[in-house]
């Protein structure tokens, strides 16, 4: 009973030690970096394992000159959780240990042999294991254990003398051994698996503070260009809500700010941040003192545009406080979200600027067909009444000068554009006379910045094609305001859509033309889907509605 009572006390001992150790931040980082493990970092971690080793030696109790023990649980599961260096190193430390510790005990060789093999045991089985991405069940830790213990009594038999010794020694061991171990293998690899569930809850916790960092430089990062004070302003974001060392966020010409910083960056970070993601260990370029105490974690990402990169985004953290694999988990995010959001702002940018080019170039299209009426209808008004042909002469240079000036206006006040559809107005009176009537209903006072030239096509609209398919045509035009938005009517008393064009205008399957499926394109694009035009129609006549509200999606 006794000897049951030592293994269980001697597990539980590993256990607490074990959670002690992996509440140690630098010891969490080693094990968890186990695909950037340096050679010191292999040598601590094979040394921790060898302690174990080492421990479990010294709390074993005496059986008839053998010292039955846990030291399986250290060197099996130093290369089953960190791979072949660790593990044969930590079978090492413990096999040199054991020899030592009892050099002319009659079981001294074979349980060294043993040990030494355990941990070679381990290193195979994770190199198998992790080149199939397969994961350690807690039955097949409780396998390979009982197997690895099976293993140890087999070399007693077989290099202790007299074989009698050896047959009453393994009778007495083996049992407790094989199960105890086995057991407790599976509660100490849980151990340290619990560092690897934190792990995932700290890399979630950073995916949270990329999206928290990514809301707050929206507004710099949806720019053209970004200016030096953007990136400035991003570094001051990304670290006051990261709490990093530094942070170097610039354009791809200045990466040469990373080798005159006082960090050692090599040429091989910069390479490989044009290939993927960047991690590395780095120091001070004047590091004194004790230098594992100065390390840093870096990691760095390209932000790109499709496949061209645009600029470099590095983040430097305290080596104590920060992984590797969160360092890289937070400049990822980072990376991919400033990547994303810069390309669908460029291509929306460029939407627009091609939509403004080509508008003006419809904008400086003057139709023919109106300028030679109303240089026809000013003729005729030369000679008999030259005062009104004068002013008629006035309207046409204010609707030229209008659309010569919106050339360079985008966006106008509301009161001007009224102002270019009078001038248009009184030249269509002049044309038709008594067979036109215009009536205005607009609130004084109305401001609103609105896109240029958006309501002349929709009075030309309602003269040409609606009021004077009527002996005596009609257009109303009025605009109020609806709480925050301005709403502008334009009706006539035609004959309505035909069915068709209206069908093709609400399925905005008609393309090419300058009228109000160009007003309605312009709208939405500005504004919103839902600030469209409203059409209505019928034998009576038709109206179109459209609603300006305070803002556009996209100011400038």
């Amino acid at each position: 009973m006794e000897l049951y009572y030592n293994m269980i006390v001697n597990i539980g001992l590993l256990i607490l030690i074990a959670n002690i150790l992996v509440r140690i931040p630098i010891v969490t980082q080693i094990i968890c970096e186990e695909n950037k493990h340096t050679y010191l970092a292999k040598f601590v971690l094979g040394a921790i394992f060898g302690g174990f080793c080492i421990f479990s030696t010294h709390t074993g109790a005496q059986v008839q000159g053998a010292i039955p023990n846990t030291r399986v649980l250290g060197a099996l599961a130093g290369g089953l959780l960190c791979g072949p260096t660790v593990g044969v190193l930590a079978g090492l430390i413990g096999a040199v240990h054991r020899i030592f510790f009892d050099i002319h005990g009659v079981t001294t060789f074979a349980c060294a042999l043993s040990t030494l093999l355990e941990g070679i045991l381990g290193a195979v089985i994770y190199s198998v294991f992790r080149k199939k991405n397969l994961d350690f069940e807690w039955y097949f830790l409780v396998f390979i254990t009982a197997a690895a213990e099976c293993l140890h009594m087999v070399n007693l038999l077989i290099f202790v003398h007299p074989t009698s010794i050896a047959v009453s020694i393994v009778k007495i061991i083996a049992l407790p051994m094989i199960i105890f171990n086995s057991i407790g293998m599976v509660l100490f690899f849980s151990v340290f698996e619990d560092i690897y569930t934190r792990q995932n809850l700290i890399a979630a916790d950073k995916m949270r503070l990329a999206l928290n960092i990514a809301d707050a430089c929206m507004l710099n990062i949806r720019k053209n260009p970004i200016t030096d004070d953007d990136y400035k302003e991003m570094e001051r974001t990304i670290s006051g809500f990261s709490r990093c060392r530094d942070v170097f966020f610039m354009p791809r010409s200045s990466r040469e700010r990373l080798f005159n910083s006082e960090y050692d960056f090599t040429e091989e970070f910069i390479e490989n941040m044009d290939k993927k993601c960047s991690t590395i260990l780095l120091h001070k370029k004047e590091c004194k003192g004790f230098r594992l105490r100065q390390t840093f974690v870096a990691s760095g990402s390209k932000v790109t545009m499709g496949t061209e990169t645009w600029g470099y985004l590095v983040l430097v953290f305290d080596r104590r406080y920060s992984s590797l694999e969160a360092a890289e988990c937070l400049v990822s995010a980072l990376a991919k979200f400033f990547s994303t959001n810069y390309e669908a702002y460029q291509v929306e940018y460029q939407k627009k600027m091609r939509e403004r080019a080509e508008f003006r170039v419809l904008q400086s299209q003057i139709n023919p067909h109106f300028l030679f009426n109303s240089l026809n209808t000013i003729s005729c008004f030369c000679r008999e009444k030259p005062d009104y042909a004068r002013e008629l002469l006035l309207a046409l240079s204010v609707y030229f000068r209008h659309s010569l000036n919106s050339s360079n206006d985008y966006m106008i006040d509301i009161a001007t554009e009224f102002q270019q559809v009078d001038a248009y107005l009184m030249l269509e009176k002049a044309r038709f006379e008594e067979r036109l009537q215009i009536v205005k209903d607009i609130e004084e006072d109305i401001h609103r910045q609105v896109p240029t030239l958006i309501l002349q096509p929709i009075v030309e609209n309602a003269i040409k094609h609606g009021a004077m398919k009527r002996e005596i045509g009609k257009v109303v035009i009025g605009a109020h305001m609806d709480g925050d938005e301005l709403v502008v009517r334009i009706s006539d008393n035609g004959f309505g859509i035909p069915a068709p064009v209206l069908k093709a205008f609400n399925d905005k399957t008609t393309k090419g033309k300058y009228g109000l499926l160009n007003v309605d394109g312009r709208l939405r694009s500005i504004y919103g889907e839902k600030y469209g035009l409203k059409i209505d129609s019928s034998e009576e006549g038709c109206a179109v509605t459209m609603r300006i509200p305070p803002k556009a999606l996209l100011e400038g």
